[in-house]
């Protein structure tokens, strides 16, 4: 798949936007995900969005309790990561292989379906605030680049996609995504804008798993 250049998300975009609720992933800005759309009214809001020239999209966790209703309207996180399809590829089956680029943080109206067989919410781009101090942001660097180290032991081919050119904001966020496995830390940290305290949330999970990494008798 050929990437597209990523160009920030209309007011139009985010006025009508399709949402791919998900119920273990949490989608983070500055991060690329990979997604496979098999369900039909999947498939379709991929055809909708090729058709139209739209391709913004939100991704949402689940909230607990969907398996009761996967098939119908689940209830989901009102705070969702929001980016633009910047590869796809449509398979023989019909089904489409996908990659998003994240750009926002985002609160979700959801709105009436109108006879569309898939999700779609008034999207409202949440802020950061604040800061994070050099020694919190140093911490959490240390932190990801020792289990770093640690999980390359076991993966050689692992690289933390960090550079000196992200914000903290933006260096906490990608830390999240590669090193963070739970849904609901995830969530956690996507709903934080303070960005001193998602600086230190990443910090103490991340130094979770390094606690984790360090034990002789952790799993691979």
């Amino acid at each position: 798949m050929e990437w597209q250049p990523s160009t920030p998300l209309s007011a139009d975009e985010l006025a009508t936007l399709p949402v791919f609720p998900l119920p273990r992933v949490v989608f983070f800005p500055g991060t690329a995900l990979p997604l496979h759309l098999f369900e039909p009214r999947y498939t379709r809001m991929m055809e909708e969005c090729l058709e139209s020239g739209c391709t913004a999209m939100a991704v949402a966790l689940l909230a607990p309790g969907w398996e009761d209703n996967y098939e119908g309207n689940p209830e989901i996180h009102e705070i969702a990561g929001a980016g633009r399809i910047v590869a796809h590829q449509e398979r023989m089956d019909g089904t489409y292989d996908i990659i998003l680029h994240g750009l926002n943080r985002v609160r979700l109206h959801e709105l009436p379906s109108e006879g569309r067989p898939y999700r779609c919410a008034r999207a409202e781009p949440v802020r950061d605030f604040g800061s994070a101090s050099s020694s919190d942001v140093m911490a959490m660097m240390a932190c990801a680049t020792r289990v770093a180290t640690k999980v390359r032991e076991r993966q050689p081919d692992f690289a933390l996609q960090v550079s000196a050119e992200l914000s903290p904001a933006r260096a906490a966020d990608v830390i999240a995504d590669q090193l963070v496995v739970s849904p609901d830390e995830r969530q956690r940290i996507l709903e934080t804008i303070d960005i001193g305290r998602r600086v230190s949330l990443v910090t103490e999970a991340v130094a979770s798993l390094l606690a984790q990494l360090s034990d002789a008798h952790a799993p691979s």
